[in-house]
């Protein structure tokens, strides 16, 4: 092999071995039925106009709540519910701004967010009306320009709590910071 090359071949290794230390991927899941008990439903931090509510200990935003759990998941620092028990009263009714505040304070620092991309199942309701105010909310909370939003129903299948609940998985791409 002739030295030019090899000197590329052995600089391209290491760009690769920099490239895997820096980025790290989450992913996240949650999932709520709804409940008429609840006369307030927010998705991705954005108040959507519906009879109903989600059933949870807090505001039950399974988007925000998806989104924690990818970027704790990235930064290898567990889960949503390792910091927010359900069990416990002072998350009663607790905004997932807030949730979101608190996930971004662990990880100020260490990572920052290179992108999102987001998938909710649901059926009970058309939330394509309001992809676009999401998105735009999504983008102030987590201070991102690259946001995927996804809307999917389950096709009329008892998938994940069927017609009577609302599920959300995201992706999250974190890099170090230097």
């Amino acid at each position: 092999m002739k030295k030019g090359l090899l000197r590329i071949r052995l600089e391209k290794e290491s760009f690769d071995d920099l490239d895997q230390a820096i980025s790290s991927v989450g992913l996240g899941f949650d999932v709520h039925r709804f409940t008429k008990r609840r006369k307030r439903l927010v998705l991705g931090g954005w108040k959507i106009d519906y009879p109903w509510g989600l059933e949870a200990v807090s505001d039950g935003d399974v988007i925000l709540h998806a989104i924690c759990d990818a970027i704790l998941g990235g930064a290898g620092l567990g889960d949503i519910g390792d910091y927010f028990s359900p069990h416990q009263k002072k998350f009663q009714g607790m905004s997932s701004k807030k949730i979101v505040n608190l996930v971004l304070k662990k990880i100020k620092g260490k990572f920052e967010i290179a992108n999102i991309d987001v998938t909710v199942i649901l059926d009970r309701l058309r939330l394509s009306p309001y992809k676009r105010e999401i998105v735009a909310s999504l983008r102030k909370i987590f201070r991102v320009e690259k946001i995927n939003f996804k809307i999917k129903s389950r096709e009329s299948l008892e998938l994940l709590g069927g017609k009577d609940a609302v599920a959300c998985l995201a992706v999250v791409l974190l890099r170090q910071v230097c």
